[in-house]
């Protein structure tokens, strides 16, 4: 369920969208390829050490509450199946028409529109942001597809905004949440980099219940020095990646911006190691908001 902002945030928010709406006049998405993303930094240098520092009492800098297409439209872009570098074995296709703006949220939509079982049968959406951001407590309000049946593979994270110069996995990947609908009542945390990709990749996965009936609060505390992933609450902290001892470009990219990553995925080696069961489609993912705050 959706919280009530504060007055000064709201207002914060307010000239986040009218400066938006001043560099975009058209409410039309547009493709990802060479977009230039607006960034958004914490100031790190300015907070001393944050290691002891209450995360409740962050400012919210930015917020998409999902209340209309206009925002949607300024906020995110559709991405197409060749974006999706994982997608040679999985089934689904990419389309707009599988998300829609409703009630306050956003509902990513998988669907069966062929016989099943092979690619093109399926079809999903993958959105990424036009904002990019680099450290602060960055959370989504999200259920996942009711169905506990093998298939579904619902992921919302942030990918590393120099990936079309360095490549992938060497951009980092931090995902916030994953879902697999054939492990159901867990979810999981999981970051990519060059150094740890493919099997290696550091991750964990923890026991939630009802996860696909509920809205949750997934989130993570970003600084120069770690990246924490907490469930509910900032102080509920269920997982760490600190900086390593002696950093490389391969092990810590996770000192520059960031955009977040909403992908919804059908089959392929992941979801549908254990097949794709038909009887859950239609499956959706509702999102209620995305919020980015600061230690200002």
């Amino acid at each position: 369920m959706k919280k009530i902002l504060p007055i000064k945030r709201i207002l914060l928010l307010v000239t986040l969208s009218l400066i938006l709406v001043s560099c975009d006049s058209s409410s039309d998405p547009i493709n990802e390829e060479n977009l230039e993303r607006t960034k958004i930094e914490m100031d790190i240098t300015s907070q001393g050490n944050l290691e002891n520092y209450n995360w409740k009492n962050a400012t919210l800098v930015w917020g998409e509450e999902f209340n209309n297409k206009n925002s949607f439209n300024n906020n995110w872009v559709f991405e197409k199946d060749q974006n999706n570098l994982g997608n040679k074995d999985q089934m689904q296709l990419y389309n707009e028409e599988n998300s829609q703006v409703k009630n306050g949220s956003l509902n990513i939509y998988a669907k069966k529109i062929g016989e099943g079982q092979k690619k093109g049968d399926y079809t999903s959406s993958r959105i990424s942001g036009k904002f990019a951001f680099k450290y602060g407590r960055l959370e989504v309000n999200a259920k996942f597809p009711v169905g506990e049946k093998n298939g579904i593979w619902s992921k919302l994270g942030l990918i590393g905004d120099n990936l079309d110069i360095v490549g992938y996995p060497d951009c980092g990947e931090v995902d916030i949440v994953e879902y697999f609908s054939s492990a159901p009542n867990t979810y999981s945390v999981v970051l990519h980099t060059a150094a740890n990709n493919g099997e290696n990749i550091i991750s964990s996965r923890i026991a939630l219940d009802e996860v696909e009936e509920d809205f949750h609060v997934y989130g993570i505390l970003w600084t120069d020095k770690y990246i924490k992933f907490y469930l509910g609450q900032p102080d509920n902290i269920i997982f760490t990646l600190n900086r390593p001892a002696v950093v490389t470009d391969s092990n810590w990219p996770f000192d520059k911006p960031f955009y977040f990553l909403l992908d919804m995925v059908v089959g392929g080696s992941y979801a549908g190691a254990q097949g794709v069961d038909d009887s859950m489609f239609p499956a959706v993912m509702e999102i209620d908001y995305i919020r980015v705050y600061h230690a200002l």
